[in-house]
């Protein structure tokens, strides 16, 4: 028989799991809306916010693999949206940074993005969320 502070532990981690879920469904739904694919929108996300950065971080940023990483970075090249530069400092360090054209695509969709997140949150007060935000930083 589980304790309780495992039963807890459990519960715990499914209602995070879901709730995981649907905000990922949220941000999947809209994505494909703008002929991207979340993990997409992730890293372009991830580069507007750090500037130029190499693969390795983004990789660590969105948790995902290097590979993935790189297929994902092709395929937004391919769009026009990012360019890879190697570093002058270390040839093997290839960094990613947006385009004009990928810093005006993700300005165009991140104020609705912005919102259809915080509709998400909308049934906890301000106060309950920054407390669940410091909740959930504890664990991370």
């Amino acid at each position: 028989m589980q304790s309780q502070k495992a039963e807890t532990a459990l519960q715990l981690w499914d209602r995070l799991a879901k709730v995981h879920d649907k905000f990922r469904k949220v941000q999947a739904k809209q994505m494909f809306g703008e002929k991207l694919t979340a993990p997409q929108f992730c890293v372009l996300e991830v580069i507007y916010k750090l500037g130029p950065v190499p693969l390795k971080k983004i990789s660590e940023e969105t948790m995902v693999t290097g590979a993935n990483i790189t297929c994902v970075v092709d395929n937004l090249e391919e769009m026009g949206f990012v360019k890879r530069v190697h570093s002058k400092e270390d040839r093997r360090v290839i960094t990613a940074e947006l385009t004009n054209s990928g810093k005006s695509k993700l300005e165009k969709i991140l104020p609705a993005y912005y919102e259809n997140i915080a509709s998400l949150v909308t049934k906890i007060s301000d106060n309950e969320q920054k407390q669940l935000n410091n909740i959930l930083g504890k664990l991370m």
